[in-house]
């Protein structure tokens, strides 16, 4: 890992190249709520973890799931088996209801990917297509509008995080939380409180893992149980490994005892954890090393690309899976007990397997997997799906590791990661990246560096529409001096950055201002770098959407035209970004009352839109409407 931002490497960026900043100019037209109208969900659609296979008791709690019609929250302690019921009632359900869909629902955002992944679901030709926040729009539509569905909303922190959607969604189908709060649920639902098992139900969960290899020695079991408080994951360690090793109860105790005594519910997980480590590491080094890796990602799901390549890791997964510890699933990923992930981040000098040297490689080790998963290029749809598995483990590890530490490779993920925000309107989100990438390259190469510049555009490009327009165009104005200065006033660096300025006037309102501010920039970038460059005819793009901002619709009707021409003559008529300026050039002669020729344009876009998007496509059925409208 390097210390600071390098240009070697195919994933590095070289400093004082266009790191890509991402802009809000209209460049794409926003789809109408018709075109955003959900189709049918296709029947049988069923996603929640196959969790609990040796499920014991909890007679009465899945009798109240049963009876009860709204929404009930299941509370708990860690590893009391919230989620175990929930994903057991979830899926006896199946044949009632559909869709049955489980969320792991840890903030507002993990909310709104659970529901753009039901939308791309539910139809999987738009996830290449449309932005999560669209997707999440059509759940919401759909849900709203049916009966008969089955939501599992796992571990939410507190009741802010779904009041919006039970607000939305409340009355249509079943809603099922799980959470270790138990206040602030009145008026939302039913609390659920789970306590630990029955004596006899924790010895029967033990003897059902122990003995489903074959017979074991099961003497005693209700000693060991009853040392863990019939907390059933730490049961179902312990169990996992006496069968494993064909160790009796009684000796399993005597190893506890060894490894000091009991306390609350995550030291009994710790050293349960401790002592199937013991065994496993000495034949598997790469148990307790995979196990620390993994506990820097969000529990659910882990990708295969999240997970160290070879033989030699897989055989450890096998292992681990084996003494109940993580959880393989049929595409490779692996899930882990929120518990069992926050013992093993935790550094303890006194476990060999917690060393905080051991602690400190697992988090570099977790860094080099994003930076090695993480799509090259933000931009292009195609890697939205594989972005939208990865974000909520690149949340996972930023909320567990400290900022300070941060490589310098990771810099070029988190903006990466901003720019997928960005374009998905998750601004608030994508600010937060922007920040602390910035912090990063203030600290590795300095606040004046081009790179360090670079990434302070970025982030300015997307703060005005967080609500923060006066900082963004202080910021922007520093950015433009600085850019200036290292490379002149003719770069295209400053170019962009002069865009970057003008923008964050028209989020702000001051489209007067960012009008003058586009002009300026606009007639700079033909005199030097030519009206048909590229870059130059993206900035037409903007300065139309800024001047139908400020209420020039002719103006603005005029540069589009000129874009339109530009781009086609340097992109091809066939090429996306040609085809959407067609596409708004179409709308604002609408808006400027000129319906023949609005008309005329999207009877010539019409065709062309089907042949390069297909029939269905949103955009393909956005100029079907408009042109419906206009007959």
């Amino acid at each position: 890992m390097s210390g600071g931002v390098e240009a070697s490497g195919e994933r590095s960026v070289a400093a004082g190249r266009d790191i890509g900043w991402v802009h809000t100019g209209d460049r794409v037209t926003v789809l109408p709520t018709a075109a955003l109208a959900p189709g049918p969900c296709p029947p049988g659609l069923v996603d929640v973890p196959r969790r609990a296979a040796h499920f014991v008791g909890r007679g009465a709690e899945s009798a109240l799931l049963d009876g009860e019609s709204e929404t009930v929250v299941i509370c708990g302690l860690g590893g009391v088996g919230k989620s175990s019921l929930a994903a057991r009632w979830a899926l006896r359900q199946t044949p009632h209801r559909n869709p049955v869909w489980w969320i792991t629902a840890e903030s507002r955002a993990d909310v709104d990917a659970g529901l753009a992944r039901l939308a791309a679901a539910m139809q999987p030709e738009l996830v290449d297509v449309l932005p999560q926040e669209a997707l999440r729009e059509r759940a919401l539509q759909w849900l709203s509008a049916h009966d008969g569905w089955l939501l599992v909303l796992d571990n939410v922190t507190g009741p802010g995080d779904v009041e919006r959607l039970l607000a939305r969604v409340g009355g249509r189908g079943r809603v099922v939380v799980t959470s270790r709060m138990t206040d602030g649920w009145w008026g939302i639902g039913r609390v659920l409180a789970l306590p630990v098992l029955a004596a006899d139900e924790a010895v029967e969960l033990f003897t059902r893992v122990a003995t489903h290899t074959g017979p074991r020695d099961t003497t005693g079991a209700e000693r060991l149980c009853e040392a863990f408080g019939q907390l059933p994951l730490a049961v179902e360690i312990a169990a996992a490994y006496c069968g494993r090793t064909a160790t009796a109860p009684l000796a399993y105790l005597a190893e506890l005892g060894r490894s000091g005594g009991l306390g609350n519910a995550e030291e009994a997980v710790a050293r349960t954890l401790r002592v199937t480590l013991d065994r496993l590491v000495a034949s598997d080094p790469h148990a307790g090393e995979i196990l620390r890796l993994l506990a820097r990602f969000a529990p659910d799901r882990i990708p295969v690309h999240l997970l160290p390549p070879g033989p030699g890791a897989r055989e450890a997964l096998g292992e681990l899976a084996a003494h109940s510890m993580v959880t393989l699933h049929e595409d490779g990923s692996v899930s882990v007990h929120r518990l069992v992930q926050a013992v093993a981040r935790r550094a303890d000098p006194r476990d060999p397997h917690r060393e905080p040297r051991l602690i400190a490689q697992a988090r570099v080790a977790a860094e080099a997997a994003l930076v090695r998963a993480v799509p090259q290029d933000s931009m292009d749809p195609a890697h939205w799906e594989t972005w939208r598995g990865l974000r909520p483990h690149l949340e996972a590890y930023l909320r567990c590791s400290d900022p300070g530490e941060d490589d310098g490779d990771l810099i070029p993920t988190l903006v990466a990661a901003g720019m997928y925000l960005t374009l998905n309107s998750l601004v608030e989100e994508a600010v937060a990246l922007y920040e602390r990438a910035l912090a990063g390259a203030e600290r590795l190469v300095g606040p004046e560096h081009p790179y360090t510049v670079g990434v302070r555009g970025a982030m300015i490009a997307v703060l005005a529409e967080t609500g923060r327009g006066a900082e963004a165009i202080r910021l922007a104005a520093g950015v433009v001096r600085d850019m200036t200065r290292a490379y002149g006033a003719e770069h295209r660096l400053v170019f962009l950055a002069r865009r970057c300025l003008a923008q964050a006037h028209e989020v702000s309102g001051l489209v007067d201002e960012a009008v003058a501010l586009h002009e300026g920039v606009v007639e700079d970038m033909i005199r030097v770098l030519g009206e048909g460059d590229r870059q130059t005819l993206e900035a037409f793009v903007e300065l139309s959407a800024t001047h139908r901002s400020a209420g020039r619709i002719l103006d603005a009707v005029a540069v589009c035209s000129r874009a339109e021409a530009g781009l086609a003559a340097a992109l091809g008529a066939d090429h996306p970004e040609t085809l959407m300026a067609g596409l708004n050039l179409a709308a604002l002669y609408g808006f400027a009352g000129q319906v023949e020729s609005a008309r005329a344009g999207f009877e010539e876009l019409l065709p062309v839109f089907v042949r390069v998007f297909g029939e269905h496509h949103p955009m393909t059925v956005t100029v079907a409407e408009f042109l419906a409208e206009l007959s």
